[in-house]
């Protein structure tokens, strides 16, 4: 028998599976182990699901939020399940749920902190949550939730937040914060405002990936910032990058291990930097400079 005539033999018994997993909608077969995620029958009560949940991968992610997938990417999205809970009382109410499996707890939060709302009420639920209008933001370990009601003019509150709670209650990992938001666990800073940049901090290149966070000293207001993954000499190609691009860019050593750059930066403004060892932290948006050393080294110390 000819190799062409054996597989074609060898593939007939199976060309009815592969008809039919072919015919299945790509969702579907994104599922991977996020279908136990959503809740299977209601969200809370009085919303039941309608219809069945949808799937979607890094290929698939844009059919369900074109124009805003290629934010996901940088924070290592990997599935996204999602489904709609109809109200019983008001059909044409929705309750959408939307679970995204981030690429570590630390892209999770950094989804969830592009989405907070300043304006947003904290709850008591998952790591962190944030409710705000129609809509309702947590995450939990790796995975970003995105909650809001549609069809209706009012959300009621209590309703999102029962959704949410059977939502959490489902989703693995701990509701312990990332633990690279600790060097920022102190009085200086404001809670809440932590953002993280998983690339190009201050659109810089070679600042690589790092967390940010306002903050007051000395009752002025500033910004401060914190590079991630970094070793003694990536930190010393970071600082003398940074160095190139100010206007005015001093550099101060203090003792053999540490040293500050102070500069014109041509978006911030002014701006202290600290190198310490393989810690780069940093201060921007200040109206003075005093305390700002001082915190930038108990920064460096965490």
């Amino acid at each position: 028998m000819s190799m062409k005539r054996f597989m074609a033999f060898s593939l007939r018994p199976l060309l009815p599976g592969l008809l039919l997993l072919l015919s299945v909608p790509f969702s579907i077969q994104a599922a991977g182990d996020m279908e136990g995620l959503l809740p299977p029958v209601s969200c809370g009560g009085g919303w039941r699901i309608e219809g069945k949940p949808l799937f979607y991968d890094r290929e698939t992610l844009s059919d369900r939020i074109n124009g805003e997938a290629e934010l996901y990417f940088p924070y290592g999205f990997d599935r996204l399940a999602a489904a709609r809970y109809a109200a019983e009382k008001h059909p044409a109410a929705g309750m959408d749920v939307e679970i995204y499996r981030m690429g570590s707890p630390l892209d999770a939060f950094g989804m969830y902190a592009n989405y907070r709302q300043k304006e947003g009420r904290a709850l008591p639920l998952a790591a962190e949550s944030n409710l705000s209008g129609s809509q309702l933001f947590l995450y939990q370990g790796r995975h970003f939730v995105h909650i809001q009601v549609t069809g209706s003019e009012t959300a009621d509150p209590a309703a999102l937040a029962e959704c949410a709670r059977t939502v959490a209650s489902r989703l693995p990992g701990t509701r312990n914060r990332p633990p690279e938001l600790a060097a920022f666990d102190r009085s200086e800073t404001v809670r809440g405002t932590e953002r993280y940049l998983p690339q190009s901090l201050l659109g810089y290149d070679f600042l690589n990936r790092g967390i940010m966070t306002d903050a007051v000293v000395e009752g002025m207001d500033l910004q401060i910032f914190l590079l991630l993954d970094t070793s003694a000499e990536s930190a010393s190609a970071a600082f003398e990058g940074y160095r190139t691009q100010l206007a005015r860019g001093k550099v101060e050593p203090v003792g053999n291990v540490a040293a500050f750059l102070e500069g014109v930066d041509p978006l911030y403004g002014p701006v202290i930097v600290m190198m310490k060892g393989n810690c780069i932290a940093g201060a921007l948006k200040f109206s003075g400079k005093k305390g700002i050393r001082a915190l930038l080294e108990s920064v460096c110390r965490r």
